[in-house]
């Protein structure tokens, strides 16, 4: 399951008394440590801390306001778990099979580029606010968990209202001014020869897509309520629903003559994409009945008026702000992306490549080990802290690197086994190859990032990662002008934006915590294991690639490969990855890593982590 804290501390700092003590750290077997110093002892900021759990509960008892959410207990908590587990597992598959059906009927022509720039609003309304895990299931979640029964319910149905009347207005003026909204954020389809097909697609899309906006805060909210009391389900099985008519859509198209338009296809996405949030809506009504019995159960003034809705909205909207900013970045990837024919689908289907693994990374390492930072800053455990905090950044690198150093080699049959079918020709997968290399560099700079800012918010500092990400907006945006505008890179120079944007956002952010933590590791001390891991890397690319080509001889051979072209693909990537993984271990052993023993380390802490905590059961304040 996935359970969540968001504690903020703006009232006053939070202090941890040290007493000036040095720190004794013994060093794990590859990094050498720069001499101890004493930590500060005030610490401030907003700290926001997801964390991914067996259970609901609180990630630390520490002295920040927390609250605990309700879960399934007794026997009912391990088939509560499975069957999030694979309401979690069949949302991901459909997400990749929605990806890969529309790259087959639509490849990266109009359709695709139009539904990128038309799904900006809608997308970030539906998906990163209201959508599950989004800023308004999670602070509803944690909010109700600390009210009783009615006034949790009078609080859902006074949100509700006022989610109804922002959403409403908001996609009313979307869907009055779509041209202004899209002159915004792609000025380029006012410029290409090919844009106005684009640019009238997109605006009917955003058009069909408005009441995405309207109905993003009332599903983000019953999200909410289902989470607060255990019901956790129906929130994770909810992306499936616009997945699956997606894929309908998709095949509606392709099947129907009538429908066969590119027109009419754009408009059939837009109508899936809405008629999948509506049908959440619906469904969360129908789970919901009783509380959603009175829509407007009081005056708007007694409304405006609840402590408990002012609250909500004191967490939601530097929340709000945080997920805006990362938008931002996107909205001037959009912007130079529509100078650039194709660009915005194919930058798409690189970006979802390179984040799939890093996603599943970041929830199996990053998400867990911000509970073990708080607790240990609660506990002013800071040796233990930089001990875990360089061993998860070395272990995210070991199991990070061997998968793109394979993925760079292979990015081709991988992309021609996904994507490369009807209308997704070769052409498309050469653009999505080159764009997914050009993203895979900043590959570890994503992960080694989340892994920062955990610290950082552990420590209660939530200033230092927002500032950085602040600058790292204006610093892409002004790449992306150099790329596009003087060395005329294309979209392979917005990638290439977006991976030098990260890596200078980690480093500073590193640069920052030594300063809060003076016992982690020098640039100088960890050149040693850069440069080793570097190196497996190198033999990595060159098993993999030497594997491939011998499969390809081999299998060239064969008639039933000779005839079967996507098996062959298959199984010569297949092969040729697995050797290339083992390839790059094989020295990590061979050279005392101890990268097997690292991941052994981390992975007790997280268990132990686990079993000890109890399960938190449901309390009102």
């Amino acid at each position: 399951m996935i359970s969540a804290r968001i504690a903020f501390n703006v009232h006053s700092p939070i202090n941890y008394h040290l007493h000036n003590r040095q720190l004794q750290i013994s060093p794990p077997p590859i990094f050498r440590f720069a001499p101890a110093k004493p930590f500060p002892d005030r610490l401030r900021g907003i700290q926001i801390a997801f964390c991914a759990e067996n259970r609901f509960d609180s990630p630390c008892e520490d002295d920040l306001p927390h609250i605990k959410i309700a879960a399934p207990n007794g026997g009912n908590s391990a088939s509560a778990a499975t069957w999030v587990g694979v309401a979690t597992l069949t949302s991901k598959i459909l997400g990749l099979l929605r990806e890969v059906t529309m790259a087959s009927v639509f490849g990266v022509g109009p359709v695709v580029s139009a539904f990128k720039y038309a799904w900006v609003l809608p997308g970030f309304s539906s998906s990163l606010l209201g959508g599950v895990n989004g800023p308004i299931h999670i602070i509803m979640a944690t909010t109700l968990s600390k009210l009783p029964k009615e006034r949790g319910k009078k609080l859902f149905l006074h949100l509700t209202t006022i989610m109804f009347l922002i959403g409403g207005v908001a996609g009313a003026l979307v869907y009055i001014f779509p041209e202004l909204i899209l002159r915004i954020y792609a000025p380029g389809l006012w410029i290409l020869v090919e844009g106005k097909i684009i640019r009238e697609m997109a605006m009917d899309q955003l058009k069909i897509m408005a009441p995405c906006i309207v109905l993003a805060g009332p599903v983000g909210l019953g999200f909410g309520y289902m989470s607060a009391e255990g019901n956790n389900a129906l929130p994770s099985i909810s992306p499936a629903f616009s997945s699956s008519l997606l894929i309908i859509g998709c095949l509606v198209h392709t099947f129907s003559r009538r429908l066969n338009a590119p027109s009419t296809g754009g408009k059939i996405v837009a109508v899936a994409v809405s008629l999948g949030l509506f049908l959440q809506w619906i469904i969360q009504v129908i789970l919901l009945r009783t509380e959603w019995s009175s829509i407007f159960p009081d005056s708007f003034s007694n409304i405006v008026k609840c402590g408990e809705v002012r609250e909500f909205f004191s967490l939601l909207v530097p929340a709000t702000v945080s997920s805006g900013l990362a938008q931002i970045a996107s909205f001037t990837d959009l912007c130079f992306a529509s100078l650039i024919p194709g660009a915005a689908a194919g930058l798409s289907y690189a970006y979802l490549m390179v984040m799939a693994p890093l996603g599943a990374l970041s929830s199996i390492i990053v998400l867990p080990l911000v509970a073990t930072f708080s607790k240990q800053v609660k506990t002013s455990s800071w040796d233990s802290l930089v001990d875990n905090l360089e061993r998860a950044l070395l272990l995210s690198m070991v199991l990070l690197l061997p998968i793109f150093s394979v993925m760079r080699i292979l990015a081709e049959p991988i992309i021609h086994v996904l994507f490369q079918r009807f209308a997704f020709d070769s052409s498309a997968s050469a653009l999505v190859s080159d764009l997914f290399l050009a993203y895979s560099l900043g590959a570890p700079f994503f992960i080694a990032k989340d892994v920062l800012v955990a610290a950082f918010y552990a420590l209660g500092d939530g200033k230092g990662p927002f500032l950085v990400s602040a600058g790292a907006v204006a610093l892409n945006a002004l790449l992306d002008w150099l790329s596009v505008s003087r060395f005329n890179l294309g979209a392979k120079g917005l990638a290439l934006s977006t991976s030098f944007t990260a890596a200078a956002s980690t480093f500073i952010l590193f640069h920052l915590l030594k300063r809060k933590l003076p016992g982690i590791a020098n640039y100088a001390d960890i050149f040693y294991p850069t440069t080793l891991l570097l190196f497996c890397c190198g033999i990595s690319n060159l098993a993999t690639s030497a594997t491939y080509k011998l499969m390809c001889q081999l299998l060239s051979s064969s008639t039933f490969f000779s005839r079967h072209h996507l098996m062959k693909a298959l199984m010569t990537a297949s092969i040729a990855g697995c050797l290339g993984i083992v390839g790059f271990f094989v020295p990590v052993i061979v050279l005392h890593l101890s990268g097997f023993k690292i991941v052994r380390d981390l992975y007790k802490m997280l268990i132990q982590q686990q079993s000890t905590r109890p399960m938190a059961k449901s309390q009102a304040c």
